[in-house]
């Protein structure tokens, strides 16, 4: 079962979020209550809504309380981006994720219920997406960024089966290099290792073949 995020704030960062995601095929719920940012972001996935944020009964309406995930990309109005991260505290979102225009406003956003804060100028709307989906490029291996050494969350699929049952260089053209397991890193396991459920892989290989494995 994938997971459900929600973007609140459909602007220039939260629509380039909603894009990643959607590329990385999760399921997404986007929201804003400017009505031509709905429907720009319609053409990216289906679940968009014309709605305040600030609604808490509204927010309920549409399912924003089964989200696992939220990304708070309201624009410049302090006020409604910290009530909109209280309602999602209140649901129990146990990740919450808020854009901030100013150190106070950031220190704000913790305090009601912002697990990150995020300042747009020092990171990109793509680079969270790849972050939530569970796949984080550490370095490109070549000029390009075609071949990269990246960090991924474990596919369920993977869950249970040994490196050598999966074979994923022969079926994906990856390779394993580490296994992140409660924090603590095992480098070059062994091919008769399993994969746990919340494991997190290094691997070596082609971005669109790692993007292939995390959908």
């Amino acid at each position: 079962m994938k997971e459900l995020f929600v973007v609140i704030g459909l602007g220039r960062f939260g629509k380039s979020v909603v894009e990643r995601l959607a590329e990385l095929g999760q399921d997404v719920i986007g929201i804003d209550m400017d009505e031509d940012s709905v429907k720009d972001v319609a053409e990216v996935i289906p679940s968009v809504f014309l709605a305040d944020c600030t609604d808490e009964k509204a927010l309920r309406e549409i399912g924003v309380q089964d989200a696992k995930t939220a990304v708070v990309s309201v624009g410049g109005n302090i006020e409604t981006s910290v009530l909109s991260v209280a309602i999602l505290h209140s649901f129990g979102i146990s990740e919450i994720y808020a854009k901030a225009t100013s150190v106070l406003h950031g220190r704000v956003l913790a305090k009601v219920g912002a697990t990150k804060v995020i300042f747009p100028e020092k990171e990109k709307g793509r680079d969270l997406a790849n972050h939530l989906a569970g796949l984080d490029i550490i370095e490109a291996l070549d000029s390009t960024g075609r071949y990269v050494f990246a960090k991924i969350k474990a596919p369920l699929s993977f869950s249970s089966k040994s490196i050598l049952q999966l074979d994923v260089r022969k079926r994906f053209g990856l390779t394993i290099i580490g296994i992140e397991r409660d924090g603590k890193m095992d480098i070059n396991p062994m091919p008769s290792e399993i994969i746990q459920e919340k494991d997190y892989l290094l691997v070596v290989g082609k971005k669109d073949d790692i993007e292939k494995v995390r959908k």
